[in-house]
């Protein structure tokens, strides 16, 4: 499954000049934790989260900012206080963006998110966003019945490049665990039926009981 396959489209974004107060109400109103940052001509110049945010309230008044100048001190890390006191998207907005491409694996990705610490990429193609894929994104693939993945999985099945009578592997599905059974031709064809079903948006395990036959030469 590609990132194009779950991620959402159209993406909720602002322009480098909206205003805090707006950042914040579209975020709240989207119900969603952050929002990408693009220019003029959709071209994608950071991300604001909500952590950005919230240094509004945590050191943006006077009586704070003598103590996130004390943290500054003692972190190295002045980006909470400067973002305090910004007015702007522009200001508030991280530049150094992880991004993903439509493209991409799912996997790819999610090991991406789980890598970095963060909860959500940016899609972009030629630099311009088309969506954004979180990790809720990532789970959708995992909500379907055992039906849905077990009729794909026959369909997957059918199509292997062998002829109908060179295997006979069948598959059932319970909780999204597919398990295999019956005969391939030879061993290697082994991991060709398993990667078919491990591809099947939906599948959480695969247990592959599935044995093999070397085929008499013609």
């Amino acid at each position: 499954m590609k990132v194009q396959d779950v991620m959402t489209t159209p993406v909720i974004t602002v322009g480098l000049d909206a205003p805090f107060k707006e950042v914040a109400e579209r975020m709240l109103d989207a119900n969603v934790s952050g929002l990408p940052v693009v220019d003029d001509e959709g071209f994608l110049v950071g991300l604001v989260t909500e952590a950005d945010l919230v240094s509004k309230p945590a050191f943006g008044s006077r009586r704070h900012r003598s103590l996130a100048a004390f943290v500054d001190l003692l972190t190295g890390d002045a980006r909470w206080a400067a973002k305090a006191t910004a007015l702007t998207a522009g200001e508030l907005m991280t530049t150094a963006v992880i991004t993903a491409l439509p493209g991409e694996s799912v996997e790819v990705v999610a090991q991406r998110m789980l890598e970095r610490g963060v909860k959500r990429l940016p899609v972009l193609e030629g630099g311009r966003l088309v969506g954004i894929v979180s990790r809720r994104d990532l789970l959708r693939s995992f909500h379907r019945s055992d039906a849905e993945i077990a009729a794909e999985l026959t369909r997957k099945l059918l199509s292997v490049r062998y002829a109908p009578e060179d295997h006979t592997v069948t598959g059932k599905v319970e909780n999204g665990v597919v398990t295999l059974d019956g005969m391939v031709r030879v061993d290697n064809d082994l991991p060709v039926v398993e990667g078919l079903a491990r591809g099947i948006p939906g599948v959480v395990h695969v247990v592959n009981r599935a044995g093999f036959r070397e085929l008499a030469p013609h």
